[in-house]
Formats: structure tokens, C-alpha cells, sequence
């Protein structure tokens, strides 16, 4: 029963990050328009450590982005590398995302970012 959980799970999150790659974003630039997922606004999301399940850091967000309807958001994820080299931006959407103690949290492991399509903003 958990397994199947897991997949469905897994398959629901790739099919937010398979869209969030299909669609186009535009950053969010007002710093104060709010998140409500978070009850945060864009300015305290920015930068903000991206953890994994294990509470490892994969990442940082770098900007909040808004689909061109309007309706979709997602963060733009500064992934890999060491001291802001080799880093790469990778797009998921804000809803699969949660919020934990010191930052969000994401269901993927870092291989899983990497292997995300890079983000070119």
C-alpha cells in the first residue's frame, strides 16, 4: 500500500515538473505580491535554501516565476555547483513544494533536479 502511495506520488509531482517545463515563464518582479501556498511573499522566497526529504540542501530558489496565464507558478532553482560555480537553473512548480523550518522542501533528491531540464531565463 505505501509503495503505491510513492508511485503515485512520484508520478504526480513529474507531471507538475513536465508542465512547469512546457510552459512559459515570466519572473515575478513586484517583491511584495504575495504567496499564499506560503503565506510569503516573493522577496522572502527569494533565495530561500531548497532542502530535500532528507534535509539535505539541493538548491536555493532564484526567482519566482508566473506562467503567461497567469494561474501557474513556479520557482526557478539554482541547482549543482560549488560557490555559484557550475550552477544550473531548473524550473519546478511552486506547489510541489512545501514549507519547512529553514527553508522549502522537495520531494526530489539532487539527481533528480540535475536531471531536470535546464532553465534559461
Amino acid at each position: 500500500m505505501m509503495y503505491r502511495h510513492l508511485v503515485w506520488v512520484s508520478c504526480l509531482i513529474a507531471s507538475g515538473v513536465a508542465q512547469s517545463q512546457a510552459t512559459r515563464w515570466i519572473e515575478v518582479e513586484d517583491g511584495s505580491m504575495m504567496i499564499p501556498a506560503f503565506n510569503l511573499t516573493v522577496d522572502d522566497i527569494d533565495g530561500m535554501s531548497l532542502y530535500d526529504s532528507t534535509g539535505e540542501i539541493v538548491g536555493e530558489v532564484d526567482d519566482v516565476l508566473i506562467g503567461e496565464d497567469g494561474t501557474s507558478m513556479a520557482a526557478s532553482l539554482d541547482i549543482g555547483g560549488f560557490l555559484s560555480m557550475g550552477e544550473r537553473d531548473v524550473v519546478v512548480p511552486l506547489d510541489s513544494l512545501t514549507m519547512g523550518e529553514n527553508g522549502l522542501i522537495t520531494t526530489m533528491d539532487r539527481e533528480g533536479l540535475e536531471s531536470l531540464p535546464e532553465y534559461e531565463d
